[in-house]
């Protein structure tokens, strides 16, 4: 081979395990980063065409840039390889064609059977190379995404007008005035079976014109359109069938051989659920002798060492080591970008951008600091291109399908198998070999809380679950440093200390791989949408109802549970019913039922304080670390922020339950009522309408009148003997001429909340520290930060008209 004198160990091991193996028809190759995977996919692909299974296919996750690298790779390997799967010499399988994962996944993809213009072009052999980042294209490119500047977006909504207003006429208004981004409603799936003829007949004339967002996916999906789940917000409509339809993609569904190139990540379960994967090939991926075999990683969470370290502070200590060493930061979001506008050198958005940065990265030019947006992969930064590594923020989801299914599916930590998997691929973009190095710095309380919490340490890789341990172990002894005492810990492995280097070596050596994990809900999930591609409802419904009863976590029990109801929805609609009501009561971000639900009566009996002191130690992690990071991590998301309103319903549920009284969220639960209801003992509620996703300068007549109307659906539930107060929580405490509040409404306004939260913050400083078992002492701390009941109305502002 060209270029090549001899494979690395890891590549020969991989190519000897595969070859035992190769008669297989799907197989999993996972390698450490770095690991040498695209010369083993391009062996194998020769060795298939070799063999006589050809014609033999390469796919990248993206193109340009990606590609290229590939096309480079195969000329030193001597392979002939060419980009268009129509070549000649790819039909007479004497080249391998590499193509990028849109060209593959769409629904008027050349590989299908129903492909108009010419003949399919077949597969024998395929390799999908970092599989896992494939998944995002797979799933953009095999659902339609109807954007709010199309023709058919309102006439879509219009369609569901009334099915939405029995989900949440609130967030529906909110969807049409487009005031907060946030909002989301998930259509029931009894009103797509009902209306789905109507909706396809929309949706056609505006999929059959080219550059339209639904032209390339309309073929696939409208295949499966009755049993699709649809999302809307302010911004788009998803709608995404239940699996990818990978059984459009003929020739991949048909290849004899198809191999996925993976990252040593914990869960592999969307291998089976996304490209139809045989189980029990996942569960024994091929693997090199060792997990060990990884670039050395300081991985330091800041906040984790002192929690009262602010994010700012770490940001400014980065971009003074942006000065020696090329520092790249990956943010979630562009809000999250604003927040190094003064300290970076470069902020690529575009494709070209990016390319280009990273080319000079590479090239052994100091750029200094890069923030890059929602880039967890697909990105090489070898040795000196990037030797600190910073991620700020948990990634998110960000379309509203995403992010319904993150509520959904999100476990007891807060964080959902997606987002562990972006985060594995974020710190990996750093080291590029064994040999390189980098140092790791994680921003914000979400992730500092994952090298703690040991429900999410598990679902990382061997490797870097040993660099966590090993990071926590170095720092545990610091105790509660000061920023720049931990940077000093940074640099140890910056500047390349012996004593540091020796044992980050030590801690890799001798990991053993893990077997592939397949959640056992993968199966069924995947068998069961394929049943009901071919109308076999039936055994769809049973498959879904079997793993629903296999399922523990009752969050995930509800989830399956609604997917059961959907399928069973198509053949008897009553029965349907009854299991969504169920579903209901296990996950609350599952879809309302037609029938009307119910919501408890709440009053507080307790001693707020009692009550208080027996959920510091219910709702935190022991420790006083955990216990600070649990507060950080609730009061992170207690922010005005429009896309992020459900984040802050939820956290401010949180804190009134922390705090000693009952809280309850009527209107996500049934559907009706304040966002929020606090009760404050002794007959007194607040009564919340929540507007931190509200950026107008007074309150206008429709956040208003839903005051009016959730104090009144409050005195309908409640006795004469109870005071309902109408707290608005808005940027504002005036209103607009037009607007009208309820008699006596307060608002929690920036300056108010601000106010509570640093109350709230400085009292889970106290408690981290005493014991919290003692009633008594809670009590005093809670009076000593005005967190008592009767101290709550000095947080607020009267609302003026």
């Amino acid at each position: 081979m060209p270029g090549y004198g001899y494979l690395r160990d890891v590549q020969a091991q991989v190519l000897t395990g595969w070859h035992a193996r190769r008669t297989e028809r799907d197989l999993v190759i996972k390698v450490n980063t770095g690991g040498g995977k695209t010369i083993d996919g391009l062996v194998i692909l020769q060795s298939y065409l070799n063999e006589g299974l050809g014609p033999a296919l390469y796919v990248t996750p993206g193109g340009g840039y990606m590609e290229t690298q590939l096309l480079d790779e195969a000329h030193n390997l001597g392979i002939a390889v060419v980009t268009d799967p129509d070549d000649a010499k790819y039909l007479r399988s004497e080249a391998i064609a590499v193509v990028n994962t849109h060209k593959l996944f769409n629904g008027r993809t050349v590989f299908s059977e129903k492909r108009v213009s010419a003949p399919m072009a077949p597969i024998g052999s395929v390799v999908i190379d970092d599989a896992h980042a494939a998944l995002s294209t797979l799933h953009q490119t095999l659902s339609l995404s109807i954007p709010s500047s199309s023709n058919v977006f309102i006439p879509v909504i219009d369609l569901f007008e009334e099915d939405l207003k029995q989900q949440s006429a609130d967030s529906l208004a909110d969807i049409r005035e487009g005031n907060y981004e946030s909002a989301l409603l998930s259509v029931p799936f009894w009103a797509i079976r009902h209306k789905a003829d109507r909706l396809r007949e929309l949706l056609r004339s505006e999929a059959t014109k080219y550059g339209s967002s639904l032209y390339w996916p309309w073929p696939a999906v409208q295949e499966v359109l009755a049993i699709c789940r649809i999302v809307i917000t302010s911004r788009e409509i998803a709608i995404t069938p239940p699996c990818p339809p990978i059984g459009h993609v003929t020739a991949f569904s048909q290849a004899k051989r198809r191999i996925y190139l993976t990252a040593t990540l914990s869960d592999d379960s969307v291998l089976v659920t996304d490209f139809g994967a045989l189980p029990e090939s996942v569960a024994k991926p091929i693997t090199p002798l060792t997990a060990g075999d990884i670039g050395e990683r300081m991985i330091l969470a800041p906040q984790e060492i002192n929690p009262a370290v602010s994010g700012d502070e770490i940001r400014k200590e980065v971009a003074a080591l942006s000065r020696s060493y090329n520092t790249v930061v990956v943010v979630p979001s562009a809000p999250s970008r604003s927040r190094w506008a003064a300290y970076a050198d470069e902020a690529p958005t575009t494709n070209e951008q990016i390319v280009a940065v990273v080319k000079r990265m590479k090239s052994g030019v100091h750029v200094g600091l890069v923030v890059l947006t929602n880039r967890y992969d697909g990105i090489d930064l070898p040795q000196d291109a990037c030797r600190v590594l910073v991620l700020d923020g948990l990634p998110g989801s960000f379309s509203g399908d995403e992010r319904l299914q993150s509520l959904l599916t999100s476990r007891e930590s807060g964080v959902d198998d997606r987002q562990v998997q972006r985060i594995e691929q974020g710190i990996g973009r750093g080291v590029r070999s064994n040999e390189d190095h980098c140092v790791v710095i994680l921003i914000g309380p979400r992730l500092a809380k994952l090298t703690i919490d040991p429900r999410t340490l598990k679902r990382f890789s061997p490797a870097t679950q040993a660099q966590l341990e090993l990071s926590r172990t170095v720092t545990t002894s610091m105790g509660a440093k000061p920023i720049g005492e931990i940077m000093d810990t940074a640099k140890q492995a910056l500047s390349r200390d012996s004593d540091w280097v020796r044992l980050a070596k030590s801690k890799l050596h001798g990991i053993a791989p893990q077997p592939g994990f397949v959640s056992q809900f993968a199966a069924p999930l995947r068998h069961a949408f394929d049943a009901a591609v071919m109308g076999g409802f039936v055994t769809a419904a049973k498959l879904l109802a079997d793993a629903v009863e296999a399922e523990d976590d009752v969050k995930l029990k509800g989830w399956l549970r609604q997917q059961h109801a959907i399928y069973l929805d198509q053949i008897d609609p009553s029965q349907a019913q009854d299991v969504l009501r169920v579903a209901r009561t296990e996950n609350t971000h599952t879809l309302r039922p037609l029938s009307a639900l119910t919501i408890r009566t709440i009053a507080t009996s307790d001693d707020q304080a009692d009550t208080c002191a027996r959920r510091l130690t219910t709702m935190f992690a022991s420790g006083s670390s955990a216990i600070r990071l649990g507060f950080e991590e609730m009061l992170d998301d207690l922010k005005f922020d429009p896309a992020r309103t459900e984040e802050f319903e939820a956290a401010l549920l949180q804190l009134g339950l922390v705090l000693g009284f009952e809280s309850q969220r009527p209107e996500n639960e049934i559907g009706e009522g304040p966002d929020n209801l606090w009760s404050l003992g002794e007959g007194q509620y607040w009564v919340i309408e929540a507007k931190s996703g509200a950026t107008s300068t007074k309150i206008g007549k429709r956040d208003a009148a839903q005051l009016a109307v959730a104090e009144l659906w409050f005195k309908k539930r409640y006795a004469d003997t109870c005071t309902g107060l109408p707290v608005m929580i808005h940027p504002a405490n005036t209103l607009y001429k037009d607007a009208t509040a309820p008699v006596g409404a307060k608002a929690l306004t920036e300056a108010g909340l601000k106010q509570l939260t640093d109350n709230v913050r400085a009292f889970s400083v106290s408690v981290a520290v005493v014991d919290r078992t003692r009633s008594e002492v809670i009590g005093r701390l809670l009076a000593d930060h005005k967190l008592n009941a009767n101290d709550l109305a000095s947080y607020l502002a009267p609302i003026r008209g």
